[in-house]
């Protein structure tokens, strides 16, 4: 047990920042959509954690290489912290206006990114001492992630209906500082990164190498390609169309949080699921099969607005094939990517499956706008559709199943 404490030290870092931003997702939106009934406004802020999450996650994996990911992870999660109390601080006196609200969710944005990055290039090193399979971490991890989502958007929407969305974000702020604590503490002895070498490379040289190996790598490349039209359709569903719907046509934030709770809570047993009768094989398969059966579906059933109960019954019977999806990613990018390049191209990797998200967001709001609420859920599921078809239609992504091989820098 002592031996895995760092490992299970990082993956509660995980779930805790996890639940915190779940509650950030819903009281952000909720917070707009409360004073300004925009969707056009609702979707540029919603854009703005994006944004600045896309830039912030290009330009700090350089940095997680040179300085460490442990540091990077600390240092990540406290200027979230920063940016996200700035704003029931701002409210309280009296200042919090578009504008305002736009630049400290952009900060939001900017620290989440980097924090998750430099806890999955963590992983491998506190894998090494513990003996456990890269497919059960990855899973572990990933279940950890959707379990925050899992307890953080029903809290969520509870406080929201309680307390208001500015004071959830206090909560989000906590979960922030609980996460830099976890790993300060417990995960530093077993995930000792080596430092910068004298400066050898200039900063832009890294970025320059890290964006080479990211786009040579073909199967990466394609990978990044569909994350990144699938996290836009959905980020616009989460973030804008589900809050539109609870304000709009069930009058209930309970339970906008709910669906996204048993929607994570069916992700949860489908990554546990993976972890446990998962071998490392059939990757494409699983992941095409997976991303189909999670996809299309759930914004069929959410346009046909069923009965809560039969709702929340489909959109997780579909979630349970969400699970297997992020950990076979995961698994792939450890077998192709080198160890000394993880930082820069899993930032590469982060970035380029979010880059699309804000243009999701603004998406969703000028949909919500001009056709109705049903009709952009519509649209968006139409998209998710063609997008989610790729993976039968190349053969690049065959290359999932090819035997690992050990991972060559390129430059």
């Amino acid at each position: 047990m002592i031996r895995r404490l760092p490992l299970i030290a990082l993956v509660a870092a995980c779930g805790v920042s996890s639940c915190g931003a779940t509650m950030t997702l819903i009281a952000v939106p909720w917070f707009v959509l409360s004073r300004t009934g925009s969707g056009i406004q609702t979707g540029a802020v919603a854009a703005a954690e994006t944004l600045g999450l896309v830039l912030s996650v290009v330009l700090a994996g350089p940095l997680l290489d040179r300085y460490g990911a442990w540091r990077g992870s600390i240092v990540a999660d406290l200027a979230a912290l920063v940016a996200v109390t700035a704003i029931p601080v701002a409210e309280a006196l009296d200042v919090l206006s578009l504008p305002v609200l736009v630049v400290l969710v952009f900060g939001i944005g900017a620290g989440r990114a980097p924090s998750r990055s430099a806890k999955q290039v963590l992983l491998p090193a506190v894998l090494a001492g513990t003996g456990v399979q890269v497919e059960r971490a990855t899973s572990a991890e990933e279940t950890a992630l959707r379990t925050g989502d899992l307890l953080g958007a029903p809290l969520g929407g509870v406080l929201i209906g309680l307390t208001g969305p500015t004071w959830v974000l206090l909560a989000d702020g906590a979960a922030l500082l609980t996460a830099a604590a976890l790993v300060s503490l417990l995960v530093r002895p077993a995930a000792v990164v080596r430092e910068p070498a004298g400066g050898a490379r200039g900063y832009l040289r890294e970025l320059k190498q890290a964006a080479e190996h990211f786009r040579q790598d073909r199967l990466l490349l394609v990978i990044g390609v569909q994350c990144a039209a699938l996290n836009a359709v959905v980020v616009g569903l989460l973030s804008v169309l589900l809050p539109a719907y609870g304000l709009t046509v069930w009058h209930n934030s309970t339970l906008v949080g709910v669906l996204i709770a048993t929607s994570s809570g069916a992700s949860i047993l489908g990554t546990a699921l993976y972890g446990w009768l998962g071998d490392g094989g059939h990757r494409w398969r699983v992941f095409a099969i997976c991303s189909l059966v999670s996809g299309a579906p759930v914004f069929l059933a959410v346009a046909a607005d069923p009965h809560p109960v039969l709702l929340v019954l489909v959109v997780s019977a579909c979630m349970i094939a969400n699970g297997p999806i992020n950990p076979v990613i995961a698994a792939v990018k450890y077998a192709r990517v080198p160890e000394e390049l993880r930082g820069r191209v899993f930032a590469a990797f982060h970035a380029s499956a979010n880059a699309a998200m804000p243009l999701g967001m603004l998406l969703a709001g000028v949909l919500l706008d001009a056709v109705g609420l049903t009709a952009a859920v519509l649209v968006l599921g139409g998209l998710c559709l063609l997008v989610t078809l790729w993976p039968f239609l190349f053969r690049i992504w065959r290359e999932m199943d090819e035997p690992e091989r050990p991972p060559v820098a390129i430059g």
